[in-house]
């Protein structure tokens, strides 16, 4: 079981403020499904992770709850990832895949709902009303978020 770990956020985490956090939070989702998809293996160069989003004094911190983890049986380190089940309902996850690919889901009754995307360090797509998602710029760390429909 990983050792959860709160950060601000730095290299390998997106840059969100309060404004993209709660568009998140809210956001109607794209689907929903019983286990969110989450990395099994780590490699160093894609440094997968997954992360719960919490709002802390106008700005996002991010708590590990993933670690990597070697078996003697396993050629390759894996994931290993804490009890997402154990999270409260309106719990906001980052699921990051690779340094461009990240998924962000919300904990609703017993499924998680993905909230957003991203195949860009740059923005984030928010599924705010179905399948057709709202762009979010995600570099300025602090700014207002600015939202352009796609």
């Amino acid at each position: 079981m990983p050792t959860s770990h709160a950060l601000e956020a730095q290299d390998g985490m997106m840059n969100l403020d309060q404004g993209s956090y709660m568009l998140l939070s809210s956001a109607t989702g794209a689907f929903s499904c019983r286990y969110s998809t989450i990395p099994r293996t780590w490699n160093h160069i894609d440094r997968p992770h997954v992360a719960l989003l919490l709002l802390r004094n106008g700005g996002v911190v991010y708590v590990l709850l993933s670690e990597p983890t070697r078996d003697d049986h396993a050629s390759r380190p894996w994931l290993a990832v804490a009890d997402l089940d154990r999270l409260p309902n309106g719990s906001v996850i980052e699921v990051r895949y690779s340094s461009t690919r990240f998924s962000y889901y919300r904990k609703d009754d017993r499924v998680w709902t993905k909230v957003a995307e991203s195949i860009s360090p740059f923005f984030i797509d928010i599924f705010s009303g179905g399948t057709a998602p709202v762009s979010i710029e995600a570099f300025e760390m602090y700014s207002d978020a600015e939202v352009s429909m796609t």
